[in-house]
């Protein structure tokens, strides 16, 4: 009953941050909290997006997130093993709600396919809370929300299909610099 609980909690809080998004008094929020390099932390990491039969994989133990300023701008490199010469992937984080096409040189989404059918949205809930929203093809893919903790230490990513929002991966990273 807890899980669900928490399940149910999570959706709400979700679902009440990407509908109040766009009316976000204070524009694009100060992501400095998200700025640096985590690494996944596998021991509080629950991958069950494709429900309870499936081969729900773990990342590397060494996969990994930087945000980097860029500008004015924030980019989200991807490592699917770090270190690594360059990100296996990178993205814009614009938390303006603005749907943009994946630039990147590999597609945005771990799934794979054409870059250039996918499609996503940043949400500035707060200085430490995004949300995500992925479409392929014009349909929607992935819903996550992203929270750095309090204390700057932990960075949470939780995501789901809109087929399956009881079934969720829950990554875990901690901040390395």
């Amino acid at each position: 009953m807890r899980r669900s609980n928490q399940l149910l909690a999570t959706l709400l809080v979700a679902s009440a941050a990407c509908a109040l998004a766009p009316a976000y008094a204070g524009g694009k929020p100060d992501l400095s909290a998200f700025i640096g390099r985590w690494q996944i932390d596998p021991s509080r990491t629950t991958m069950g997006r494709d429900g309870p039969s499936a081969n729900n994989i773990l990342r590397s133990n060494t996969f990994t997130f930087q945000f980097t300023q860029q500008g004015k701008e924030v980019e989200m490199e991807v490592y699917a093993q770090y270190p690594a010469p360059e990100p296996t992937r990178t993205q814009p984080v614009i938390a303006d709600g603005k749907v943009r096409v994946c630039m990147s040189k590999n597609p945005c989404l771990t799934v794979g396919g054409d870059q250039k059918d996918q499609t996503f949205a940043w949400f500035g809930m707060d200085a430490h809370m995004l949300a995500r929203l992925f479409w392929v093809k014009g349909q929607i893919y992935d819903y996550s929300s992203l929270t750095v903790s309090s204390d700057g230490k932990t960075l949470t990513l939780i995501s789901w299909t809109p087929a399956t929002p009881y079934w969720q991966n829950i990554q875990v990273f901690t901040r390395q610099d």
